[in-house]
């Protein structure tokens, strides 16, 4: 199990065009979202409709926002 607040994330797909592409740090997340720090803006972005590169001790690992929904203690990593 992996906190991932603080981490960097990058949306890499996203049924909201708009986000791809957007990366930053993560600040907070709740079950269904994360709430990321972007160069110039704070975002909440949805985790079910999502594709997220994040970055965990200087290496990206991309997974579907269908395994990061939930409680963290009940995360499968």
């Amino acid at each position: 199990m992996i906190d991932l607040i603080g981490n960097r994330i990058k949306i890499v797909g996203h049924s909201d065009p708009s986000l791809i592409g957007r990366e930053g740090i993560v600040l907070f997340e709740t079950k269904k979202t994360f709430l990321i720090q972007t160069q110039n803006k704070r975002i909440t972005v949805l985790k079910d409709n999502g594709i997220f590169e994040i970055y965990y001790n200087n290496k990206g690992v991309r997974l579907p926002g269908s395994k990061l929904v939930g409680k963290l203690e009940k995360r499968w990593f």
